[in-house]
């Protein structure tokens, strides 16, 4: 049976590097990590995860910390975990899924998402291993995000590009960082174009197709505006119904727009301009983050924001003044 310093021997690099390869393979040199690799594979070479994890007292396991109002079966956590999980399986590591932090099960990591500001506090003060946050924290905890702030400037601005100014907005309404920043980049995009904020524009919901239904409806029906920014693409899903609801005609006599850009922005009818977030490489990224603070527990800690890009489709268009 081939052993790590076989490995090692006929790759011609240290029994160390062949370590590295197999317990944090990231940190190796692609061309290096390859000819281990194949080394390992003309040897025959089978890593004994289960016998390190005994000597190292690891469970090889990490917990997926999501909270009960996130649906599991939605596009947007999907593609999220396929990310995360694509890191963590190439590594040896399997997940497990909770709704509820305790100290029940043992595991190697957290990956925490969708908690406010109280929320992440009490999880610092619970936690006793490695935990990295999907979102904004001012605690001293490792955390990946969307510029949202960004996000919401960016569209804004598009939508004010193509000579809109009365841009209503539907705001999710929850006790969460990300609406709220996505919110102020709308604003702040009206204020950098003289154009002047109101109120009558803006309305908060829930996060689903009713929800954005119902509220689209109230701007379309009571409001002057040209267009519409829904900071979901289930809002906007939502609003689309309700522009042909009342027999407007997207984007010809309404402009709609959304945020997320993960399959509801396709198949939406027409297709959904939005503010398309990469998902799936945030998910390799929460992976990857966490795992390296596994084996480097005091290293510096880590603040993160991946900038979302704008998709351009067929239901935004330029102001129609006729």
């Amino acid at each position: 049976m081939a052993t790590m310093k076989d490995v090692a021997l006929k790759a011609g690099v240290s029994v160390m590097t062949v370590s590295r390869v197999i317990n944090s393979p990231d940190s190796v040199k692609s061309e290096t990590k390859n000819k281990i690799l194949s080394a390992m594979n003309d040897l025959k070479f089978h890593p004994n995860y289960a016998a390190k994890a005994l000597v190292t007292n690891r469970t090889r396991t990490v917990h997926l910390l999501i909270p009960n109002q996130l649906e599991t079966a939605d596009p947007y956590l999907m593609t999220l975990i396929a990310g995360i999980s694509d890191v963590l399986s190439k590594n040896y590591y399997a997940f497990l899924l909770r709704r509820e932090w305790d100290s029940h099960y043992k595991c190697d990591g957290v990956i925490a998402m969708g908690l406010n500001e109280e929320e992440d506090q009490q999880l610092l003060e619970k936690m006793n291993i490695p935990c990295v946050l999907f979102g904004d924290t001012n605690l001293s905890i490792d955390c990946i995000n969307v510029n949202d702030q960004k996000g919401g400037y960016d569209m804004t601005n598009y939508i004010l590009q193509n000579g809109h100014e009365k841009i209503g907005i539907i705001v999710i309404d929850e006790d969460n960082t990300f609406p709220v920043k996505r919110y102020n980049g709308y604003q702040q995009a009206l204020r950098d174009n003289d154009i002047p904020f109101n109120p009558n524009y803006v309305r908060y919901s829930n996060n689903t197709e009713g929800d954005g239904f119902t509220k689209a409806l109230e701007l379309l029906e009571s409001t002057d505006i040209t267009a519409l920014f829904c900071l979901s693409d289930v809002l906007a899903l939502g609003a689309l119904r309700a522009a042909r609801e009342v027999g407007k005609v997207v984007p010809k006599e309404i402009s709609i727009a959304g945020f997320d850009g993960v399959l509801f922005d396709q198949v939406a009818e027409p297709h959904l301009t939005t503010m398309k977030q990469p998902v799936y490489e945030i998910g390799q990224a929460l992976a990857s983050e966490l795992l390296t603070r596994i084996e480097n527990p005091f290293k510096k800690v880590t603040k993160k924001l991946f900038d979302p890009k704008i998709m351009i489709r067929n239901s935004t268009s330029k102001l129609n003044k006729d």
